[in-house]
């Protein structure tokens, strides 16, 4: 197991949580374990005391120093003053004598939107930065990504040496327990019986009559025990030797196990992930790389969790494109699915799209699948790894199921509308980043850009895009509308494929609307001393109507509007619009009834006192 001390990430989560997540990445990347506490000024009571505790569970603090203030306590601080939760996480480390490194963001670097802070907070964070700079002999502004992640692989032999003091802190432990179980007699006779077991293991194997299961119980059975084997002469005791080593700081030992490990080529996973950690830890990526390459034509046959190790030290595309080729070659090797889905996740992407969400429950649902179907543990020698590998996945399910199924497979909606103008439809994206719109109606043609607003996204920065869509020519009937949009990655999600019928819609738009003004279906009047019930309202939805049925005073609905049949919407018609009633009419019973055969509630309409 790779010792993966602890670094704090402090910043103000508004402002640069974005940011966080590429220093969280890289700092992932380079073999440590980063954490951090996300503050939003919403929390109740002191958070002071929470951050202590977990500063003095880490190795060192990473600071970006930006231009929000962030959160604060009720009170002022007695010993630093008045200063933000996120300057106190700094001022705290360093009062404890925790290594601390600051990088400075600039203006320029693209933060999180978060919205203005009074003048007093920024001015006090403004402050916070000139002492820190007159305190630093070399600092640099930090204007994009690319320099943010460049700034912290410089920190790489600062690390480093947390990460060999740690290292030598776990093997004087180690040491000393060596050392004081060497003191019993009862352990030299344990040794010889030990020796005598991994000879005789050492035969089996070579008569290829073990099974990895029978390797992971034996491993489990040395770690429980601790200490190094004497001339380990199986795989298990070389994995279980240049675990032991490496944990110590002692990398040439490590290797050394680790290749004698490695020459017996069995078809495990971790014990190649340990070691290419290790060398990334120690030679860095490209390092790394050129080491497992000389494996490649030492292995008959190169097994494929050698062949996965190696995938997972290419970057980016090439990465993912690789792992994926692997899982359509070996579909019964689990472990390639898990791999897959963190490609995909916040922790590699740091800000996640849709597709990304989608990707990522794709993959996880194969692995879970995988698990149950026992085709992750068996290419596990450390049972307890692919346990947490198990425990991960599940919590990441459950998030990912936070998100509706039905908005990862079709983040695209509409809305057909219909006015005095014709047809529209209104595109509604559940990504909010999306860039651009395409659709397509009924198959014709090419598809076409919605265009843009003049607002801007708050999201992005950039032009909104246009949901709206005139249809002013559309016939009657069925149509389909094909969509497909650009995310923040540039990648292209779609075409999604959405069906509406201009009967239905109209139908569904006539009664909300008609609901809507409900107060208003009928209207009294009076012209040349005659008493009128006015229809006149209930005539522009003739399209959706098929009955009307009123009464005057009494609630019988006794009587039937007759009225000339439409298919427009909103055009009254050139039929009688009122009719004469009563000169005693004091109120009105109407009911309609919709084309669809439903019936709207019982309006009762008054006529006003004169």
């Amino acid at each position: 197991m790779n010792p993966r001390p602890t670094i704090f990430i402090s910043t103000v989560s508004k402002e640069l949580r974005s940011a966080r997540q590429l220093v969280a990445n890289t700092l992932t990347f380079l073999g440590y374990e980063p954490v951090w506490q996300d503050i939003f000024g919403t929390e109740s009571g002191d958070l002071r005391e929470m951050l202590r505790s977990r500063i003095d569970g880490c190795k060192g603090v990473v600071q970006l120093v930006g231009y929000g203030y962030g959160a604060e306590p009720s009170e002022p601080d007695e010993e630093f003053g008045r200063c933000s939760y996120t300057q106190y996480e700094a001022l705290y480390a360093r009062k404890q004598g925790i290594k601390v490194w600051y990088l400075f963001i600039d203006e320029k670097f693209p933060s999180d939107p978060f919205g203005s802070e009074p003048e007093e907070q920024r001015q006090l964070q403004l402050i916070y930065r000139k002492g820190l700079k007159a305190d630093s002999h070399l600092f640099h502004e930090l204007a994009s990504n690319e320099a943010l992640e460049a700034g912290v692989l410089k920190l790489r032999d600062d690390l480093t040496l947390l990460r060999r003091r740690a290292r030598m802190w776990v093997i004087a432990i180690v040491s000393l327990l060596a050392v004081v179980i060497g003191l019993s007699v009862w352990l030299l006779r344990s040794q010889d019986d030990t020796k005598k077991s991994v000879d005789d293991v050492s035969a089996e194997v070579k008569k290829g009559n073990d099974t990895m299961e029978r390797i992971a119980e034996r491993f489990e059975s040395l770690v429980s025990d601790g200490g190094l084997i004497v001339e380990a002469k199986t795989p298990e005791g070389h994995y279980h030797n240049a675990r032991i080593h490496e944990f110590g700081g002692n990398f040439s030992a490590a290797r050394k196990e680790y290749t004698s490990y490695l020459s017996a080529n069995l078809e495990a996973l971790d014990p190649w992930l340990s070691y290419s950690e290790m060398l990334k830890a120690s030679e860095g990526r490209s390092g790394a790389l050129e080491t497992m390459r000389y494996f490649q034509g030492k292995l008959d046959p190169p097994t494929v969790s050698y062949q996965t190790t190696l995938a997972l030290l290419e970057e980016g595309d090439s990465r993912l494109d690789r792992l994926k080729e692997l899982a359509e070659e070996y579909p019964d090797f689990g472990p390639l699915a898990w791999l897959i889905s963190r490609e995909y996740s916040a922790v590699r992407k740091g800000e996640q799209t849709l597709a990304d969400q989608r990707s990522e429950k794709e993959w996880l649902g194969k692995f879970r699948e995988a698990r149950d179907g026992g085709q992750v543990l068996r290419y596990f020698i450390d049972q307890k790894e692919a346990q947490k590998w198990s425990t991960a996945a599940d919590a990441d399910w459950a998030r990912l199921g936070a998100t509706p199924e039905r908005v990862l497979e079709n983040p695209v909606t509409l809305t057909a509308q219909q006015s005095n103008s014709g047809w529209a439809v209104v595109f509604s994206v559940s990504d909010p980043k999306a860039k651009e719109l395409f659709y397509r109606l009924d198959r014709e043609g090419d598809f076409q850009s919605t265009g843009h607003l003049p607002a801007k996204n708050p999201q992005t920065g950039l032009a909104m895009v246009n949901p709206h869509v005139p249809l002013p020519n559309l016939s009657p009937g069925e149509h389909s509308i094909e969509v497909k949009y650009t995310d923040r990655n540039d990648a292209s999600n779609g075409p999604y494929i959405l069906k509406f019928s201009t009967g239905d819609e109209q139908l569904a738009q006539g009664k909300m609307m008609l609901n809507a003004i409900s107060g208003s279906w009928l209207s009294f009047g009076e012209n040349n001393g005659k008493r009128l019930l006015y229809f006149t309202m209930l005539m522009s939805y003739r399209p959706v109507i098929s009955e009307i049925r009123y009464s005057l005073n009494g609630e019988a609905l006794d009587k039937t509007y007759e009225f000339e049949p439409s298919d427009t919407m909103f055009e009254v018609g050139d039929g009688l619009l009122y009719l004469t009633v009563p000169d005693d009419t004091r109120f009105a019973m109407v009911q309609v009834t919709y084309k669809d055969g439903t019936k709207s509630g019982v309006q009762k309409v008054v006529r006003k006192k004169e």
